[in-house]
């Protein structure tokens, strides 16, 4: 294998079509490093060449324990490169796709590692804005690393020309096009929290359009729902990071890491970098801690007051069993689309995506006698809506379905800053 800049490459371990990635050993430290190399045709490409330096910028001046470092920029055959730290084990994603929901103690212990580092980054003034699995490394001596800094932005910086991520991640405020703050890569932290705890996805779909609008308009499935052993506490974590107003969510990354940690000691939890090394290198003896149900006893109610509310308590139950049956239906094409191979974190296509800036319009709906409501064949809620659909611009099909009536098809525009009223009343 050829040399780069003193760098002697002796495996090729990833080929993309903006970088390739080598295995290498820098014989001046003698360490094993990999080079992120910026490929031939993206070196020409004035955007690509800019944000893979401004990469090395800014990725040269973070040092973090819980960061991954970078130890030298440079240009090879007027291509830059990076040479960054080599970790000995799998990304988060991957240990994800082995295992599927991870123990719950290691979930609070990584968890705390990643507000480390996003901590780290955001006392710099730096946004990460691409918080993912992907880019989570693992050590197997237990280390938990953010790495690839390649969409990180100054805070200073003024708004995107165009958007860039991972669709399944982004924030809602910078979907819609709103100003985005350290809160925002809070929202792709509670993803991440969601995903160790659940094994799913927090946000995707078959398409890029309903990626987004499931991001922007509606909740995750209910973790008590995907695994009912988690306590109470921890899964209101991963729902106030997931708050769809930046405001309602953790001020910060220490807030959320002390808030955790205030969890542990709760529950006499003491999870550290050696359990987690343990996990990794034997998952099947690896010693759960047995979690109670909740962290927090609720208090009960008497039986007075139950015989007092039984009339309002059993029309509740009919409202919400009806509307169940229809809520239900609406996420069974969403949630039988979820899948486990690592390509899926991002949707279909989604990796990496570069698009125009979105702008957003709003389609309010008003159906009688209601139904499950689909966007160009995935289904995103049931009718009555509690709030309009917030979406990009473009044309869209809507179907409309209910159990006793036809399908009601129509085919719709969004503008943006408009709002499209549609009233669908039952055919005679």
């Amino acid at each position: 294998m050829h040399n780069i800049d003193g760098y002697q490459i002796f495996a090729e371990l990833k080929q993309g079509p903006v970088t390739t990635i080598y295995k290498a050993v820098d014989s001046r430290q003698q360490r094993v490093v990999l080079i992120k190399l910026l490929n031939g045709e993206a070196a020409t490409q004035p955007h690509r060449r800019t944000q893979f330096v401004q990469e090395g910028k800014i990725s040269q001046r973070l040092h973090h324990p819980n960061l991954r470092r970078t130890f030298h920029t440079g240009t090879h055959e007027d291509r830059p490169f990076l040479a960054l730290e080599y970790i000995e084990g799998p990304t988060l994603a991957e240990l994800i796709q082995q295992q599927r929901k991870l123990p719950l103690d290691l979930c609070v212990y990584i968890a705390k590692e990643l507000a480390h580092a996003v901590a780290a980054v955001h006392r710099h003034k730096v946004l990460h804005h691409d918080i993912k699995p992907q880019n989570i490394f693992l050590a197997y001596d237990g280390a938990v690393k953010l790495g690839d800094l390649g969409l990180a932005r100054e805070l200073a910086a003024g708004a995107d020309p165009f958007m860039t991520g991972t669709p399944a991640y982004m924030s809602p405020e910078y979907i819609l096009g709103r100003e985005i703050k350290e809160t925002s890569d809070l929202f792709s932290f509670g993803a991440v929290l969601y995903e160790m705890i659940t094994g799913e996805v927090a946000f995707v779909n078959r398409t890029l359009s309903a990626t987004l609008m499931h991001v922007a308009n509606w909740e995750p499935s209910p973790i008590a729902r995907l695994r009912p052993e988690t306590p109470a506490e921890l899964a209101a974590i991963c729902q106030k990071l997931l708050a769809k107003n930046p405001q309602q969510r953790f001020a910060s990354a220490e807030e959320a890491n002390t808030v955790l940690q205030q969890l542990e000691r709760r529950c006499g939890i003491t999870t550290a970098s050696k359990h987690l090394a343990e996990f990794l290198q034997a998952p099947g003896r690896y010693r759960q801690v047995a979690w109670q149900a909740s962290a927090t006893p609720r208090p009960r109610k008497s039986p007075r007051t139950w015989a007092q509310n039984w009339g309002a308590t059993a029309l509740m139950s009919a409202i919400m069993f009806m509307a169940g049956v229809l809520f239900i239906k609406s996420l069974k094409g969403y949630m039988d689309n979820r899948s486990r191979a690592s390509a899926a974190h991002a949707g279909p296509g989604l990796h990496g995506a570069r698009l125009p800036a979105t702008r957003v319009g709003y389609l309010d709906l008003h159906v009688t006698p209601g139904g499950v409501i689909y966007l160009d064949g995935d289904s995103v809620s049931t009718a009555p809506l509690l709030a309009p659909l917030a979406l990009p611009n473009g044309l869209y099909e809507v179907t409309i379905k209910h159990p006793t009536a036809a399908p009601h098809r129509m085919k719709v525009y969004i503008t943006a800053g408009d709002t499209l009223r549609k009233k669908i009343l039952p055919e005679k």
